[in-house]
């Protein structure tokens, strides 16, 4: 037991030795110490005698005199010296508590080997810390179970006895109880035996939390150590554990009494130890008022070139791509600091006994300090950066919110960038080397350090480089400039697939311009470009602002049709009120209002830092050139031609009707392509002779068709409504075909029925020209207009009346309209009476009025007051009409001095579509026998005797053409060709024609004497015509000279003989025609 002595009492004197002259005096549990111990397997050599406790305490006197002698005066004077104090204060005051915790199974030799160690640790801190100290170090004891050889595990009364029986262990307490005060105890001294008793240990020192242990394995289960020293530490014998001291006693001295001071500790002459107060280098002692203190002085040794406070500042102008400065001292003038020594730089060798190498060092470093928004700084310090304070605390002073301020950079620890030694006579023969072998790879501020080392000593330059930031990005690409469909300083085009994509390049090239913009190497990816995009969308009237990532796609042709198409408002119909009538103004839409405008612009800026030497933080700003702008506005409308196209035709049918009317018409510019042609029954406008209006839907007339200009799965429909409107300006707008009825609606389920619409009303057309207004619109305006004219065509006016008595004459007397009275053909008892009508009388031809035709005449006649009789009848187109009759003088019953005659025609007209118009035309005439009585006519009595009352022809009456005859109640007539009564047997009476035309149908017929000569037949009767004409007192018939030259025009003819039809007949239209 007595050979651990030495070993326990060096281990002692160790810890005691250990003096830290800042802290205080301290007493603490140290098992680091027993942990290195066990770990290197440290041993002790017994030492010769104990080191006394009171060589490691100061003398509690604060001064003491001192002698020196005064250099000057060789005087000695007397100085008061400052004592060192101890500190008061140390970890743990009063009763320090150490539990030892045994294992169940251990014997009663190693308890007694505890004891014996426990007695002496006690002893080595009782004899080491101050008597006055009042630190106590006891221990108390417990046990836990442990796997014995014999008996039970747990804990018994009969073992915390036999613990008990070793006062030296301390109070022996069951574990349980122990478990209620584990805060009271500083440490736990474990030893264990086997696995349950140390796993039993480890629990328990982690379930109270223990902090301070060391767990000892005894002999005989080192596998519980396989942790190493950390975990437990293995006793190969029981006296092992006297090399373990976990107990540290550190006596700590300070200068209470000498501000800045330091202990300096010495032996005096009496062999005792001393500590007194002295000023460490670069202070000296000083008096402030009664006491002393040590002063900073300052050691103008340590200024060098580069000690400047605002530093060295370089700006960079240039776009570089590399980023890389260096050769500062060539290129930026940066000055160079030459360090000196006392053993002269050029004979300084490196020495092996010494402690430093003697060199010059460069070292760069780069600070980072933080970086704040100039932006929230300005408002603050003002723009003038250079009266800025140094330190943040100064401009929280000023604004206590700048507190609240997040650095956009925040401070970071120092960076080194070079670091490089070389010898001193290196570096003086070649100082710009050193620096100019810098490189710095960023912007920022930068720390520059010269350290300059002897054999034992140093001396350091310390200097600030702040490398700035000056180049602005600036453009390689041009800013975009607007295009637009007419005229020029707009921004406006039409949205077509070409202006798309035009638009959309011109967008890209915008954003190529941000994009492609140059900029020096060193600013990396710390653009701010200023970014504004603001969107006027289909159906605004204002613009607002958007993401300015948004501007990439604003003209993206999918992306703007189908924003236009899907528009909730595209296919509300414009036309329709909320009245269900239909919007009558002339621009129902507001114009434009299907425009996407875009409107980007971009200022080109970067993120740069004013780095400011001194100061511990900086300003970060977002700058560019003012000249570094684009700005971009482009608009795309979408008009209603642009959305959709629409056509408006007349129908083909309809067409051809139209062309079925023209061909009866004479107008060269009537056309089918814009106009309708209809043909009225009637002969006039707004008449009554049949149906003088034309009636039809707009949709039976005009069909048409419409379809989007943009692909896509949409209804036209929806997007294009129609209006229109008749008669021009003055009527208003209809909606038209709004909705398409469904097959239910109209009955017809067949492919081929004709679409029936809501809002397609039957229209009735009455004038002439009538004006038809389509217009085609959608929400974007209008898509087209259409104009179409409906003409109506009348048939031309009938007046055939009017000229019916001028188709009225006696051949035998004149061509001349006759008057209401005529003379019977002298000598006989009939009058001659031609009917000429040609088909034109009575007709008005227009351009724009349908022909009419005449198709059939149909005559009657009645002789006074007796039945009609037909008298002529012809059915033909236009027919060419000269008829003679012989009206004869009533003579049954009686004779009558007038014989009137009433002349009935109905003219039938047709007109286009076969419409019959009938013109009836009616005359009177009244017969007289002009000649008068005569006395001895020759053969008259032969004729008369023979002749009269028989059934032929007498003398000068009637034979032959159409004869109107009367009976006592009916008029009837009498065409065939009767025989001639011969009553003189010297004069033969033939079958004479009246007037010797060469066409007999057209002929009348009387008997007369024949002769051959001619002359007495051919002027007989137009001499007595001609008298009887003048003087015959009832016939009031007007003669003049014009009927005289007729009639001796006539005789000439007749008396040639030789006449042609082609003269007749131009005599006999003569009248027509003047």
């Amino acid at each position: 037991m007595s050979s651990s002595w030495p070993k326990l009492l060096l281990l002692a004197v160790v810890a005691c030795l250990h003096v830290d002259l800042i802290d205080a005096a301290i007493t603490s549990f140290h098992s680091q110490v027993a942990v290195s111990l066990a770990s290197n397997g440290t041993s002790f050599v017994a030492s010769t005698e104990e080191i006394p406790g009171d060589l490691l305490l100061a003398d509690k006197k604060t001064t003491k005199k001192k002698v020196k002698k005064n250099f000057s005066s060789s005087e000695m004077v007397v100085e008061d010296l400052v004592m060192c104090s101890q500190a008061p204060n140390s970890v743990y005051d009063g009763e320090i508590d150490v539990l030892l915790l045994f294992s169940k199974c251990i014997g009663g030799s190693t308890l007694a080997t505890v004891e014996t160690w426990a007695r002496d640790m006690k002893k080595i801190v009782d004899d080491t810390v101050d008597a006055y100290a009042g630190v106590t170090l006891n221990f108390k004891a417990s046990m836990v179970s442990g796997a014995c050889t014999h008996g039970e595990q747990e804990v018994t009364v009969d073992d915390l006895d036999r613990v008990a029986t070793h006062p030296g262990l301390g109070d022996v307490h069951v574990i349980d109880s122990v478990l209620a005060s584990t805060d009271s105890f500083t440490a736990v001294l474990s030893f264990a035996t086997d696995a349950t008793s140390y796993n039993e240990i480890v629990s328990f020192e982690n379930v109270n939390q223990l902090g301070n242990v060391v767990n000892f394995q005894l002999s005989g289960s080192s596998e519980n150590c396989e942790g190493g020293p950390d975990s437990c530490i293995e006793l190969k014998q029981d006296d092992d554990i006297f090399m373990y001291n976990p107990f540290t006693v550190t006596q700590s001295l300070d200068c209470a009494d000498l501000e800045n001071g330091v202990p300096v500790t010495l032996v005096g002459d009496d062999g005792t130890r001393q500590c007194y107060c002295g000023c460490p280098a670069g202070f000296e002692m000083q008096t402030k008022g009664r006491d002393k203190a040590c002063v900073k002085v300052n050691n103008s040794a340590s200024i060098c070139v580069w000690s400047k406070v605002s530093g060295y500042k370089h700006q960079v102008n240039s776009p570089s791509s590399v980023c890389s400065f260096d050769h500062v001292v060539d290129k930026w003038g940066i000055p160079l600091p030459l360090p000196t020594s006392g053993y002269g730089s050029n004979k300084l060798l490196l020495l092996s006994d010494a402690s430093l190498d003697p060199r010059v060092r460069v070292a760069a470093i780069k600070i980072q300090n933080p970086e704040y928004y100039a932006g929230f700084l300005s408002p603050i310090l003002g723009s003038d950066t250079s009266s800025w304070p140094l330190k943040f605390s100064d401009v929280v002073a000023r604004a206590a919110n700048a507190a609240k301020f997040d650095p956009m950079i925040p401070g970071g620890g120092d960076l080194p960038v070079h670091d490089a030694a070389k010898t001193w006579k290196d570096y003086q023969s070649n100082r710009a080397d050193a620096v100019n072998s810098i490189v710095f790879k960023d912007y920022g501020k930068y720390r520059l350090e010269m350290d300059a080392y002897d054999y034992y000593s140093s001396a350091t330059c310390t200097g600030c480089l702040v490398i700035l930031d000056k180049f602005r990005p600036r453009a390689i690409s041009h800013c975009p400039t607007s295009f637009c469909d007419f005229g020029a300083n707009c921004c406006t085009a039409e949205l077509t697939a070409d202006n798309a994509a035009k638009a959309n390049d011109l967008v890209q090239q915008y954003f190529g311009y941000g994009d492609q913009a140059e900029n020096d190497g060193c600013s990396g990816n710390n653009r701010c470009d200023l970014h504004q995009f603001s969107k006027k969308n289909f159906f605004e009237s204002k613009y607002t602002k958007y993401s300015h990532d948004e501007a990439i796609s604003c003209f993206d042709q999918d992306v703007i049709l189908g924003e236009i198409l899907s528009h909730k408002k595209i296919t509300v119909n414009p036309l329709k009120q909320p009245d269900k009538s239909c919007n009558d103004a002339i621009a129902p839409v507001p114009s434009g209002q299907c425009t996407r405008c875009c409107t980007m612009s971009t200022a080109l800026r970067e993120f740069w830092t004013d780095y400011r030497c001194g100061s511990d933080y900086d300003a970060r700003y977002c700058e560019g050139d003012s000249d570094q702008t684009c700005t971009f506005e482009q608009c795309l409308v979408v008009n209603g031609d642009t959305l959709a196209t629409t056509t408006a035709r007349i129908k083909p049918s309809i067409v051809a009707e139209s062309e079925k009317v023209l061909q009866k018409l004479h107008e060269e510019d009537a056309q089918t392509v814009t106009q309708v042609h209809r043909a009225l029954e009637c002969t006039s406008y707004y008449g009554n002779g049949g149906v003088c209006d034309y009636m039809a839907k707009l949709s039976e007339l005009v069909e048409t068709t419409q379809s989007l200009n943009f692909e896509g799965d949409f209804k036209v429909n929806n997007y294009v409504y129609w209006r229109f409107k008749v008669n021009g300006d003055s009527e208003k707008w209809q909606l038209w075909k709004t909705r398409r009825q469904t097959s239910a609606e109209t009955g017809c389920n067949w492919a081929t029925c004709e679409a029936v619409y809501d809002d397609d009303p039957v229209l009735t057309f009455s004038d002439p020209e009538t004006k038809i207004s389509i217009e085609a619109w959608t929400q974007c305006g209008l898509v087209r207009r259409f104009f179409f004219y409906v003409h109506l065509h009348v048939n031309s006016a009938v007046d055939v009346c009017k000229h019916f008595d001028t188709m009225w004459y006696q051949t035998s007397v004149s061509r001349l309209p006759i008057a209401a009275q005529m003379c019977a053909y002298p000598g006989s008892d009939f009058a001659e009476l031609t009917f000429d009508f040609h088909p034109n009388l009575g007709l008005q031809y227009s351009r724009t009025e349908l022909q009419m035709k005449v198709t059939e005449v149909l005559c009657s006649g009645a002789l006074e007051n007796r039945t009609a009789v037909g008298i002529l009848k012809v059915s033909k187109d236009s027919p060419e009409i000269v008829t003679r009759f012989g009206v004869e003088l009533l003579h049954t019953p009686n004779t009558e001095a007038l014989t009137n005659f009433d002349v009935s025609c109905d003219f039938k007209y047709v007109g286009y579509g076969n419409v019959i118009h009938i013109k009836t035309c009616n005359r009177s005439f009244s017969i007289a026998d002009c000649k008068g009585p005569q006395f001895d006519v020759p053969n008259a009595k032969c004729e008369y005797d023979k002749c009269a009352g028989k059934d032929k022809a007498g003398l000068y009456e009637a034979c032959g053409g159409n004869i109107v005859k009367s009976s006592k109640t009916s008029t009837y007539v009498e065409s065939r060709e009767k025989e001639c009564c011969q009553g003189c047997d010297d004069m033969k009476v033939v079958c004479s024609s009246l007037l010797d035309v060469p066409n007999t149908n057209n002929e009348l017929m009387r008997c007369e004497p024949e002769s051959n000569s001619g002359a007495y037949r051919s002027f007989f009767p137009v001499t007595f015509l001609a008298d009887a004409t003048q003087k015959h007192p009832i016939v009031t018939v007007m003669v003049i000279g014009c009927v005289l030259a007729a009639a001796v025009a006539l005789v000439v003819i007749r008396r040639e003989g030789a006449v042609s039809s082609t003269q007749i007949e131009s005599d006999l239209y003569s009248p027509l025609l003047s």
